[in-house]
């Protein structure tokens, strides 16, 4: 008789309805599926998603982005440094390392991870050759895929020996 009883209020429990989601089954409704599906609206700076901030020479060699490479530059502020296969940044406070997703050399380069995206190339033929470097007149381009923000800055594109 107790078996029965219980099993009596396991068949009531399983025909009982929870709290109301405006669904069968417990999925989403459209509402929902759109709600969590839309990324909420940009809040405060989009571009500090793709500013370059200053990367110090220290930080290279703390990284191993040293050696014959690449650098573009501003206002003799290094904004992106590349050495081999690696590339060197700061955005938004945090050293990113970037691959590079084409030939870097004295005309400039591609360079990007999941989130970001860079391309400098050079805005003129002539170049200022150095001691250990020659530097051209060029543009750099970084553009954050998911935010789909951008910003573009001139400087120099330097590339050594």
């Amino acid at each position: 008789m107790r078996t029965g009883f219980l099993l009596l209020a396991a068949l009531a429990a399983c025909g009982s309805e929870g709290p109301s989601t405006g669904t069968q089954g417990g999925g989403a409704d459209a509402n929902q599926i759109r709600r969590l599906s839309t990324p909420p609206p940009a809040q405060g700076d989009v571009q500090a998603a793709v500013r370059l901030e200053p990367v110090t020479y220290a930080e290279l060699e703390a990284e191993g982005v040293i050696g014959a490479g690449c650098a573009f530059t501003r206002g003799g502020v290094i904004l992106l440094a590349a050495a081999g296969s690696d590339a060197l940044i700061r955005v938004n406070g945090g050293l990113r390392h970037l691959v590079q997703s084409s030939v870097m050399g004295p005309t400039g380069g591609f360079f990007e991870d999941r989130q970001i995206s860079v391309s400098v190339g050079r805005t003129d033929e002539r170049g200022e050759a150095g001691e250990e470097s020659t530097a051209w007149p060029a543009r750099i381009t970084v553009t954050n895929r998911r935010s789909n923000a951008d910003i573009e800055l001139d400087g120099e594109w330097s590339c050594g020996a």
